[in-house]
């Protein structure tokens, strides 16, 4: 499988180094994917949903937050969303720190074109195996925020919209409470147990407006929150 055949990935490269990101981001997009760059950590949290991505690119060296710290909140909010890091970080030590950390793959620096292009290769079509084995009777929509099935459409929150990602993603479709926590409340200012669960019900009857089971989101105690209908996302 070459670029062209690879399925079109949301990429997000997370690089402080303003050539790289620009040069990393120019070959990806030349690649057919959605590409975006930013600076540093807390512009990842500065996204709106509709750029959640299907693939980081982050560095270690970040200013503020360092990129592990960032590949770890990652990880946990979307388990199985793909990760490259990249860095001058070389020594084994380096490397299973990354790995610990939830990074899919790990690339030393300088890193050439067609590594790189070969690990986005492996990952989209990890990522894209994985969509398309779901058999979808909803359609979440990221870029509208909107949710479509056969009863009928309606508009997601930003909030609402990485919730369901996160469920139609992670294994099992049962996102544990301090995950959806991770999503709604990045910042920790301190969101309350009753506050996330009036979320999750709020995002519930909107499913089951569209055409979703009644009970399309079950709590299960001492776990979180499983999803029990099938979603396409776009």
């Amino acid at each position: 499988m070459g670029p062209l055949d690879t399925p079109c990935l949301k990429i997000l490269v997370v690089e402080d180094s303003d050539a790289l990101r620009e040069a990393t981001v120019s070959m990806l997009r030349a690649d057919g994917h959605d590409v975006s760059g930013v600076f540093c950590a807390e512009d990842v949290d500065d996204l709106p949903s509709p750029h959640m991505p299907d693939l980081y690119i982050v560095d270690i060296n970040l200013p503020e937050e360092d990129g592990l710290s960032l590949v770890k909140r990652i990880r946990a909010s979307q388990p199985l969303v793909g990760i490259i890091l990249m860095t001058a970080h070389n020594q084994l030590e380096d490397r299973i720190e990354g790995y610990q950390s939830g990074a899919d793959i790990y690339l030393t620096k300088p890193v050439e074109r067609a590594e790189l292009r070969a690990c986005v290769i492996r990952l989209a079509s990890r990522l894209g195996a994985y969509q398309s084995s779901e058999t979808e009777c909803l359609v979440l929509n990221q870029m509208s925020l909107s949710l479509k099935g056969p009863e009928g459409e309606c508009r997601l929150t930003g909030t609402e919209s990485r919730l369901l990602l996160a469920m139609s993603r992670v294994a099992g479709k049962c996102l544990e409470r301090w995950q959806a926590m991770e999503i709604i409340d990045p910042q920790r200012r301190g969101l309350s147990a009753s506050n996330l669960d009036v979320r999750v019900s709020g995002l519930r009857k909107k499913l089951r407006v569209c055409g979703g089971p009644d009970n399309a989101i079950r709590a299960e105690r001492g776990q979180g929150y499983r999803l029990l209908c099938s979603v396409e996302v776009r």
